[in-house]
């Protein structure tokens, strides 16, 4: 199964360093939106595959297995997010583009990649703000500057709450659970947790 997903990987650089630079200036490459989809559901579901493979599996893995799995896990999610931003690029009034930024979004909050992961967030609510899963890209949002950036600023988490609460699409629950984390910012999740 990992020899799969490899293939796969492979087998997309292969192709793409094999192409004569000279014959990419001759042809002109018609990029649709159906091939672009087409490319992201395919690199996603071997995505997928890489992130669901079985935890028995994994502990088998020798340090080189674990190298080649961590890299082609990192080569996969940094091609996944170039396909997700050339499609928001190409068709950036399409409604699957925010739906594509918000991939980018949480394949770099999977990375760890914090800083990114919150500009593509702001980036949604400032271009899409009737998208329907906004108030997810906005909890995302708060939830990296409350519980994932070291040093924690609470000016810009109590921001990041705010601005999730003036969304007219959380329920009262979700108001009332902002509310009550906003009182107690001064808190980092272990001391959540100890409490």
């Amino acid at each position: 199964m990992k020899n799969l997903f490899t293939s796969i990987i492979l087998l997309c650089f292969i192709s793409a360093c094999a192409s004569n630079p000279s014959d990419k200036k001759n042809k002109k490459t018609v990029v649709t939106k159906m091939s672009l989809v087409n490319e992201i559901k395919l690199l996603n579901d071997s995505l997928i595959g890489l992130y669901s493979l079985p935890a028995s599996i994994l502990r088998s893995y020798d340090v080189e297995d674990v190298v080649k799995y961590k890299t082609n896990l990192s080569v996969a999610r940094i091609a996944l997010i170039n396909l997700n931003l050339e499609f928001y690029r190409r068709f950036p009034s399409d409604s699957l583009a925010a739906f594509c930024l918000a991939d980018v979004q949480q394949l770099y909050d999977d990375s760890g990649a914090y800083d990114k992961a919150l500009s593509y967030g702001d980036t949604i609510a400032e271009h899409y703000p009737d998208f329907s899963n906004l108030v997810l890209i906005l909890e995302k949002n708060a939830a990296i500057l409350d519980f994932n950036i070291e040093v924690r600023d609470t000016a810009a988490i109590r921001k990041a709450y705010e601005r999730l609460l003036e969304s007219p699409h959380i329920t009262e629950q979700m108001a009332s659970t902002y509310k009550e984390r906003m009182s107690s910012l001064h808190m980092d999740l272990r001391d959540l947790f100890n409490q």
